[in-house]
């Protein structure tokens, strides 16, 4: 817990620079990923808290994550979030 503290405005000053050139969301999913692979020594696919983040800052930004695997993803995500129970 005392790392992830440490580490947060670390993370937070990489989304800055992801917002300002490129897709936060890609910074985000690299990261995730990354912590995972450390944490656990396997890669989640599913969207993790960084990723979530860097989605809402391209969101707001305009920025668009030209990943189309992805993008495919997102969509999945969006149609499946919009759908009555």
């Amino acid at each position: 817990m005392r790392n992830l503290k440490i580490l947060a405005p670390l993370f937070l000053g990489a989304f800055a620079l992801a917002a300002c050139g490129g897709s936060a969301e890609k910074q985000g999913e690299e990261m995730d990923s990354a912590i995972e692979e450390t944490v656990t020594g396997e890669i989640n696919t599913d969207d993790g808290l960084l990723e979530s983040a860097g989605e809402a800052i391209d969101e707001v930004t305009g920025n668009e994550n030209t990943d189309p695997v992805d993008a495919v993803g997102d969509a999945v995500e969006e149609a499946t979030e919009d759908a009555p129970d």
